[in-house]
């Protein structure tokens, strides 16, 4: 599939699904899944900026609420990996606690 072809077919996405297909991509990816969330934003500006069919802070707003569903629960895991694996390193901080 060529960058042309591809770029059509995610504006096609966009223009059919609206807001909803940005959000769900961009939280996929925040979790992991090997999707193109930044190449759906990048064509979502572009569809807002030429035709209007969808208005930029409905785009910015959708890329926000999907990016941020993911969040919470990435910390939490991230935390406590991150504690664990620094606590092994010696380092005896303060700030550095592992009990959670």
């Amino acid at each position: 599939m060529d960058l042309a072809t591809f770029s059509s077919f995610l504006i096609r996405l966009i223009q059919v699904h609206g807001p909803w297909i940005i959000s769900v991509v961009v939280a996929l990816e925040s979790a992991g899944v090997p999707l193109p969330g930044e190449t759906i934003l990048v064509a979502a500006a572009l569809l807002a900026a030429a035709t209007n069919q969808i208005d930029i802070t409905v785009v910015v707003a959708a890329a926000a609420a999907g990016a941020s569903s993911e969040t919470g629960s990435d910390t939490r895991s991230g935390a406590a990996s991150e504690c664990r694996c620094f606590a092994n390193t010696g380092d005896t901080s303060a700030w550095m606690k592992t009990d959670y």
